[in-house]
């Protein structure tokens, strides 16, 4: 015949389960949010672990122009945050050559499209990005540089705007040194989304040996003026 279960059979049973049952997050857990790394295991981690080159706000904010960053991204505002990075500002950069908008001449939107596509995958794969922020030159019009290239995040193409949050401005240009040789920029409705509908946008790309101060000089006067047309 068969043993009936005892009371310290169960009772050994429950122990074997609890051992086994995934562990629940406690309050005292929870309290350890500012606790060191070296705290972590496999069931509990700290959050958040902001640092330099890992801002949420700003990582959130260029994914909204279609940039996820991999590695360390650093917001550019100021002179003061360059030096912050060990880069020295350049001085007042002239524009050089032009920078043609898509639909007004032999760039074509498709063209455009497929070259804003390109950049934002390469972008998002550098393992640094910079993301400088100012107004155009002469003007009251926000613009946001996203760019891997440390030399054009330095060159001091735009001038000091007013202190604000991390988001999307109205011209984005984005900047890499990789690719093939491209230049141009497109004008925009907003998408009603990141955008308002009734906002013109601008995206322009400047890759390879086109992504030079010079080049992001001239594309932003002409993005300017475009943008107001």
């Amino acid at each position: 015949a068969s043993k009936q279960p005892t009371t310290s059979m169960f009772a050994a049973r429950a122990a074997t389960a609890l051992r086994h049952a995934p562990r629940l997050a406690t309050p005292a857990m929870r309290s350890m949010s500012a606790a060191p790394p070296s705290m972590e295991t496999d069931e509990y981690f700290i959050f958040p672990r902001e640092r330099p080159g890992l801002d949420y706000d700003l990582n959130w904010s260029i994914n909204k122009n279609g940039v996820t960053p991999a590695g360390d991204a650093h917001r550019i505002t100021k002179k003061a945050d360059l030096k912050k990075l060990g880069l020295s500002a350049g001085g007042t950069t002239k524009p050089q050559g032009t920078v043609e908008e898509a639909g007004e001449g032999a760039l074509s939107f498709p063209e455009i499209d497929a070259a804003l596509e390109s950049v934002k995958v390469a972008l998002g794969a550098s393992s640094t990005l910079y993301v400088a922020e100012g107004d155009c030159p002469g003007t009251r019009i926000p613009c946001r540089i996203i760019t891997d290239s440390a030399a054009v995040a330095a060159a001091g193409v735009l001038e000091q705007m007013p202190k604000r949050e991390p988001t999307p401005l109205p011209i984005t240009c984005y900047v890499s040194e990789g690719g093939a040789d491209f230049k141009g920029f497109v004008v925009e409705q907003g998408d009603g989304v990141v955008y308002s509908e009734d906002d013109n946008v601008v995206s322009m790309v400047l890759t390879g040996k086109s992504a030079t101060p010079g080049a992001l000089a001239a594309g932003i006067a002409a993005a300017a003026t475009a943008i107001e047309e």
